[in-house]
């Protein structure tokens, strides 16, 4: 196995592990604030998969999680069914809005793409909005968690495992054939037609696997603040999503976790000691385009990367002075003689 695999399975353990122990060190209104940041880390990622390997940026994706957060609501606030009846709702107005978005958003591209999955988070929120059947401004109430996750910790620990699932299948993804396409597809549309590949159905697969990701986050947003409004399916839904990604690093999966850790810490427990806690976070995005353009993940690759070829010239160089015999070394004090050319 590979050294940076294994790096990156024992990294992943650790964090794993200390996540499960969170519970037993920290206070309930922490894991509560953490809970929330798995979940918006659940759906950053659903927009890194989609925009930093496919180079499909979407500012709609509040639209889709919206979608999941209102097939569960309604279940559970109009219909009075089971959470089994709830869970299907949910993936199945994900599913129908991740595909009709899917079909409208194809056959663009690049700024065209981003303005029409723009439009689409918008229409999404003008129906909530004005829907009668789903609250309107009022939004859904009476959503009540399953219940062997009804506590705190419990519903924690569902959270954390979801979000540990999903990213080692999204990691699957990408190392699939579909995520090398997916690679292509970011570099060179016409490159990849040219290979023979379908271009439109590549676009149409990730565009359905990341809504899909997307409701479940949905969902699990349902559960945890047990109340739908339109505010998930708003621009500033969206745009903080995309902001998670580009803060943590595009591309790299793990980077959305901890963007999306960020902006939720900051915006729950710095803003109880600063009243301006926007400016911190403006501050933060700032910092980290001027001197991370890569995102933390990519500017912590970029240190580590430094220090390892650092460390391998030097120890060539010791290498080197080794190999030297001592007829080739001059002794001590005495010039080197010089080579004649002839």
């Amino acid at each position: 196995m590979p050294r940076r695999r294994i790096i990156r399975l024992t990294a992943l353990a650790l964090a794993v592990a200390i996540g499960a122990a969170l519970p037993y060190a920290v206070s309930p209104y922490l894991i509560s604030i953490l809970t929330l940041g798995l979940i918006f880390a659940l759906y950053a990622m659903s927009i890194d998969l989609m925009g930093g390997y496919g180079g499909l940026m979407t500012l709609g994706q509040g639209g889709i999680l919206a979608a999941g957060s209102y097939g569960v609501g309604y279940v559970a606030s109009r219909m009075g069914g089971g959470i089994g009846q709830q869970l299907l709702w949910g993936l199945l107005a994900t599913l129908i809005i991740s595909a009709i978005f899917g079909l409208m958003a194809m056959r663009t591209s690049q700024v065209y793409f981003l303005m029409v999955t723009l439009a689409q988070g918008m229409i999404v929120w003008g129906f909530v909005t004005r829907s009668t059947d789903l609250g309107a401004e009022n939004g859904l109430r009476g959503i009540v968690r399953p219940a062997a996750v009804s506590a705190w910790w419990e519903y924690y620990y569902l959270c954390l495992a979801i979000v540990v699932g999903g990213g080692l299948l999204m990691y699957l993804i990408t190392r699939s054939p579909l995520g090398l396409s997916l690679r292509a597809l970011k570099d060179s549309e016409s490159r990849l037609l040219m290979l023979g590949y379908n271009l439109w159905l590549t676009k149409f697969y990730i565009f359905m696997l990341s809504g899909l990701f997307a409701g479940v986050a949905g969902m699990l947003m349902a559960y945890y603040t047990k109340f739908v409004s339109p505010a998930n399916a708003t621009f500033a839904m969206s745009g903080r999503g995309v902001l998670m990604a580009i803060l943590g690093g595009i591309g790299t999966l793990f980077g959305p976790i901890i963007g999306a850790f960020i902006i939720v810490l900051t915006e729950n427990i710095v803003s109880i000691y600063f009243a301006r806690w926007t400016t911190v976070l403006g501050l933060i995005f700032i910092l980290t385009i001027m001197f991370a353009p890569d995102g933390l993940v990519g500017a912590g690759r970029s240190v580590f990367a430094a220090l390892r070829g650092r460390r391998g010239s030097t120890s060539g160089d010791d290498a080197v002075s080794r190999d030297r015999s001592p007829a080739e070394s001059p002794p001590t004090g005495v010039p080197a003689p010089e080579r004649r050319v002839e």
